[in-house]
């Protein structure tokens, strides 16, 4: 016993200093060890049928609250958080998908608090494909000085929604200009979608080719 209590009491203020080492380094790791922070992440649908497409969704990101290790959050990029939205069953019309803490895919030893908003509101429509006819748009300004000789290709492939190409047989380029000179002018014009739903375009623009009046 004799000895016992001499070797608790030699040294005892060296041990009680590493007793409260000991009780703050425990204390950082439960308290301080552990922070949280709000990422925006962007919606991920999957599984929805190649034969469907969205055309509008309420919101293209969410807010995930996520708590862990300071020393995960610290190197944490946006692009590390997934959420995913399962559309399997989707066809046409308007749908509310409830995003789920399970939908959320986080780094291990990350968790999710919350997520905002937790519902998002999807318009689907049935996807179409057409062959449009080109129609080349010069802009006014060159209007009288030169003409549009020929241009390729004639027709594209439009890949989009059927309410919005269902009763288009052709589709606009965008107004061809540039600081034309000579007697004859190449150009590669990109086409004018904005009054359709488009999901694939191909190809993207058409070569015109102008020659002065």
């Amino acid at each position: 016993m004799e000895l016992i209590r001499k070797y608790i009491l030699r040294d005892w203020k060296l041990k009680g200093l590493s007793l409260i080492l000991a009780v703050m380094l425990w204390f950082a790791v439960s308290h301080v060890g552990e922070s949280k922070m709000s990422v925006s992440v962007r919606v991920l649908p999957q599984n929805l049928a190649k034969d469907f497409m969205i055309v509008n969704i309420d919101a293209d990101d969410v807010l995930v609250t996520i708590n862990g290790p300071v020393s995960i959050l610290k190197n944490l990029r946006p692009r590390d958080v997934k959420v995913r939205a399962d559309l399997a069953d989707a066809k046409a019309g308007r749908y509310t998908i409830n995003i789920r803490k399970a939908d959320i895919v986080v780094p291990k030893g990350v968790r999710v608090e919350t997520v905002k908003p937790e519902n998002l509101v999807v318009e689907i429509e049935r996807a179409i494909e057409k062959h449009l006819k080109v129609v080349v748009k010069l802009n006014p300004k060159w209007v009288g000085t030169y003409r549009v000789k020929s241009w390729y290709p004639r027709y594209v492939v439009v890949e989009g929604s059927k309410q919005s190409l269902e009763k288009k047989d052709s589709v606009d380029t965008v107004p061809v200009d540039g600081d034309f000179m000579a007697g004859e002018e190449e150009q590669d014009v990109t086409l004018d979608t904005k009054d359709m739903l488009v999901r694939k375009l191909r190809p993207e623009s058409v070569r015109v080719i102008l020659t002065k009046n």
